[in-house]
């Protein structure tokens, strides 16, 4: 070819590499966007539109819920086991923000956070090694096999 490769190579493909790996194995995108609804609930009471925005008690619960939500995104990726129990109380404080605060953030915030909490609780980790299609289900390690997805 005369003008070079159609695709060129990105920077830092073992880096890149690495991070792609690390994000595989965890709830990324929902502690993501629970962070960035965090932040933006945090941001709002603290900015310096004091015409739009009091400081008042739903200035208070939005730092409280900002931070919270913050904090609940970094159990998501630094401790995916709990991602059902962290999922469930981002979910609760995204929809009491809408309540609690300046309509959860303009609703932004509360958006974000109701949907980065769905996103880890709908995570499911990769299978391991012997646990995928042609493993014998009721050989695992409670014996007792997958129950269907819907009874009918």
């Amino acid at each position: 070819m005369l003008l070079g490769p159609l695709v060129p190579s990105l920077p830092l493909p073992g880096p890149r590499a690495r991070l792609r790996a690390w994000r595989r194995t965890r709830p990324f995108w929902g502690g993501l966007l629970l962070v960035l609804g965090g932040a933006e609930l945090l941001l709002v009471p603290l900015s310096p539109l004091t015409v739009l925005v009091s400081l008042g008690l739903g200035g208070i619960a939005a730092i409280g819920i900002g931070a919270a939500l913050i904090v609940a995104g970094l159990f998501l990726w630094f401790l995916p086991q709990a991602r059902a129990y962290v999922s469930v109380h981002a979910l609760l404080l995204s929809v009491l923000s809408f309540v609690a605060t300046n309509l959860g953030g303009f609703l932004v915030g509360m958006l974000l956070g109701i949907a980065g909490g769905a996103l880890g609780f709908g995570w499911t980790p990769v299978a391991e090694e012997g646990t995928g299609e042609g493993a014998d289900p009721g050989k695992g390690p409670g014996g007792a096999g997958r129950l269907p997805a819907a009874v009918l």
